[in-house]
């Protein structure tokens, strides 16, 4: 049996301006009403999928490949940088200090947001850097 005559043929009543909707499409990809119709199915397919899985779909701008396009689940998506997350929860970080002794506190910033986003107890000796971060969980165990 060949492809052709495992095909099922459907008659489809259309109005005038949908049958040159369809005509226009096939134009623009270069192919027939059947496969613009066969595409829309498939289409219509991912999108229903998608709002099951509580998925989101969306539409690349015109110099993007639509190839480069990977739709995630919520478990595959990349997590936010801590220090991202940080930010977002704890607004900018403000005090008097220079830029350089803002530097060298950097890796105290990253820790703490690393313990804020992971919802961890942060044990340090160090805790004069870290007592200002609202809402980080702090103990120092060298403390009697």
């Amino acid at each position: 049996m060949t492809d052709a005559q495992k095909m099922v043929r459907l008659n489809l009543d259309l109005s005038p301006e949908l049958n040159q909707i369809l005509d226009e499409l096939a134009k623009k990809i270069g192919t027939n009403k059947s496969d613009v119709l066969r595409q829309a199915i498939t289409l219509m397919q991912i999108m229903v999928i998608a709002k099951e899985e509580t998925k989101k779909l969306g539409v690349p701008e015109a110099n993007q490949l639509i190839a480069n396009e990977i739709i995630l689940s919520s478990e595959q998506q990349p997590k936010p940088h801590p220090l991202d997350t940080f930010m977002e929860r704890l607004g900018p970080w403000e005090d008097e200090r220079t830029a350089e002794e803002i530097v060298k506190d950097i890796f105290d910033l990253l820790i703490a947001s690393v313990a804020l986003t992971e919802n961890y107890t942060l044990v340090t000796n160090n805790t004069r850097h870290y007592e200002r971060i609202n809402g980080l969980k702090l103990e120092n165990w060298t403390l009697p």
